[in-house]
């Protein structure tokens, strides 16, 4: 583990405003912490995060400072998460909460997921589109190809050279706040979609009932999380960006049991113990719990111009 140089001045990505409050105090002064764990979907390593900001302006919600982008990208290139092909059936399951978020929408064309990870939500939406990824992990987007057969690009979506208006829908699940310019990515998400073409977003909300309460200990403040939406500061971004919001809810998740108690190790390594061995003597470490924190946001927006996809 080794401390990286930082990016110091930090404007806000929503309005521009270089005022920002501190919302919460860095817990790495002087510096970020180089840790691959940290760049995992599953990882339970919270803190060790720079200053969370907060716009004086508009309200968005950042981290500063931190690592330059180049590192950032490196970290998530070189990052292999087995657990997270581990909880593969829930993530499943979880996929198709999404599609059925999407088909409300549209029931067909193709499907562009950024950040797609190991495609298991490709997997599912090719049910009823054309599928293609986007994926920085080469691990990652190796599974998804070799294991899945989906067709997945390693990189960016820049580096993808994606067509203009070439898409019906965009996905970006729990992505959106790793960017280091999310207006900018939204923007991109605008120019691969065709008019009328749909945005489908999950990510934190630290508007949340659960982030007021816990703080600076929010299990959603993490070294990777660059941006923190609320609904309000998710919708201007994307309206800013040129679409049209036409759906906003939380956004709930099935895992097994065991997944859902380990979360809670960072908070108290003792009581995570005493919940497994009591959930696994009632059988319920390998079954799959849906439970809703009502501490996601789940978005979705239109293209404007155009016709209805098909």
């Amino acid at each position: 583990m080794t401390i990286l140089p930082v990016r110091r001045e930090i404007t806000c990505n929503l309005c521009g405003n270089s005022s920002s409050k501190i919302r919460y105090d860095s817990t790495t002064p002087g510096g970020t912490e180089e840790h691959a764990g940290h760049y995992l979907a599953t990882t339970d390593l919270y803190g060790n995060y720079g200053q969370i900001l907060e716009c004086k302006a508009c309200g968005l919600v950042f981290a500063a400072p931190r690592l330059a982008d180049s590192e950032i990208l490196s970290l998530y290139a070189k990052s292999e998460d087995e657990e997270y092909r581990d909880e593969g059936a829930s993530r499943s399951i979880n996929s198709h909460f999404s599609l059925n978020t999407i088909l409300r929408f549209v029931r067909a064309g193709k499907l562009l997921d950024i950040g797609c990870s190991t495609g298991f939500f490709l997997n599912a939406a090719r049910l009823f589109f054309e599928v293609q990824g986007v994926e920085p992990s080469l691990s990652a987007s190796q599974y998804a190809r070799d294991r899945l057969l989906i067709d997945v690009h390693t990189g960016t979506l820049e580096t993808a050279k994606i067509l203009d208006n070439s898409f019906g829908i965009a996905s970006m699940i729990d992505v959106v706040e790793h960017f280091s310019d999310p207006l900018s990515a939204l923007k991109q998400a605008y120019r691969v979609l065709e008019p009328g073409g749909y945005l489908y977003l999950v990510t934190p909300d630290i508007s949340s009932l659960a982030a007021r309460l816990l703080g600076k200990k929010w299990w959603g403040l993490r070294p990777a999380h660059l941006y923190y939406f609320s609904p309000a500061s998710l919708r201007a971004m994307v309206e800013k960006a040129g679409f049209e919001v036409v759906m906003v809810q939380s956004f709930g998740r099935s895992f097994t049991g065991r997944y859902w108690i380990s979360r809670l190790r960072n908070y108290s390594p003792f009581f995570t113990g005493m919940v497994m061995r009591a959930m696994d003597r009632l059988g319920l470490l390998h079954k799959i719990i849906y439970i809703n924190t009502f501490d996601s946001i789940e978005l979705c927006a239109r293209k404007k111009g155009g016709h209805e996809p098909a």
